[in-house]
């Protein structure tokens, strides 16, 4: 999202028309932090929650970042969120978790770290002020992306940080002892080193901006712009295209109970025939990011609102 305005009409069909991607310029997030995407929900916007970008699942906990370092915490499935001191009042626009750690990555080379179930959060050290707008666990190391910095990683738990090259990325995974991350008309890069280096991929999905990963069942998915999704069987080095049923925007994909759950822009997409087939089961509301834990779909999005599921077909509201 994120447009600069030359008359009142010209941002009104910008921002009906394009999506928000994390981590663009820190002016134009400023002018519009408090306003809904245009991936936003049906319901109104209530302005004293903030808007929610990034979940992620470990330790028997559920951790949510988003808007102004906003941070929530669940320790009981799902049914009850706190609300947590981040320690920033930048943007979060990601989380992840591996080796007993929670790593939240966002605004301006924004890095967080917790040891301890998301209760306590110190600074990562890298040194650049590029956002970063994706992150993944595998194979004791981290891996982020973003704007201008593209790849970074961790080998001590995030702590400290190494720029490996530059290439702009919104998301990442990681399965199959290879990361993958997508980005901007169709772009995929995978690494089969632990990040150390990566090699561009052909997705077939050139013109279609890619915002989201996941892997399951020895597969990568990656959806985005138009309902576009497209999965690889072999790691990320090919590319097929997959029929979602939706034209929406699609923001992110998670893996569990042996389905495949993609939500976006007033869409929820479910396969339950290992990604051969997708269908639609909610068209009202928008999630900017899902995952998957201890039997629990959640989905986060603006406002702060938080859903969760057992099979992506029936969604409960847990928060606000």
């Amino acid at each position: 999202m994120k447009k600069f305005h030359i008359c009142f009409y010209i941002t009104l069909f910008f921002i009906s028309a394009c999506s928000d991607f994390k981590g663009n310029e820190d002016d134009v997030e400023a002018s519009l932090s408090s306003t809904p995407s245009s991936n936003t929900n049906s319901n109104t916007t209530n302005t004293s929650y903030k808007n929610l970008y990034g979940v992620a699942f470990g330790n028997n906990t559920f951790i949510a970042v988003g808007q102004n370092g906003v941070m929530r915490s669940s320790s009981d499935n799902g049914s009850s969120w706190d609300n947590v001191t981040s320690g920033t009042t930048r943007h979060l626009y990601e989380t992840a978790f591996g080796n007993d750690t929670f790593i939240s990555v966002g605004q301006r080379g924004t890095i967080r770290q917790s040891q301890d179930n998301g209760s306590t959060w110190s600074s990562g050290t890298w040194g650049e002020s590029s956002n970063l707008n994706g992150v993944a666990h595998g194979n004791n190391t981290f891996v982020a992306l973003g704007t201008n910095s593209s790849f970074i990683r961790s080998t001590d738990n995030g702590s400290n940080w190494n720029t490996i090259s530059t290439t702009n990325l919104v998301d990442v995974a990681f399965g199959n002892s290879t990361f993958v991350g997508c980005g901007a008309n169709g772009a995929i890069y995978s690494s089969v080193d632990n990040g150390s280096s990566w090699t561009s991929r052909t997705s077939g999905a050139t013109g279609f901006d890619l915002k989201g990963l996941t892997f399951g069942n020895n597969q990568f998915f990656a959806l985005g712009q138009s309902g576009k999704l497209i999965k690889s069987t072999n790691n990320g080095s090919s590319w097929s295209n997959v029929d979602s049923q939706v034209s929406n925007y699609l923001n992110s994909i998670a893996f569990g109970n042996n389905k495949f759950v993609g939500v976006g822009s007033r869409t929820v997409i479910v396969s339950s025939d290992n990604g051969s087939n997708f269908t639609q089961t909610l068209d009202n509301t928008t999630f900017q990011d899902v995952t998957f834990g201890n039997g629990i779909f959640v989905a986060v999005g603006n406002s702060e609102i938080i859903y969760t599921s057992t099979d992506g077909d029936t969604w409960t509201k847990v928060h606000p």
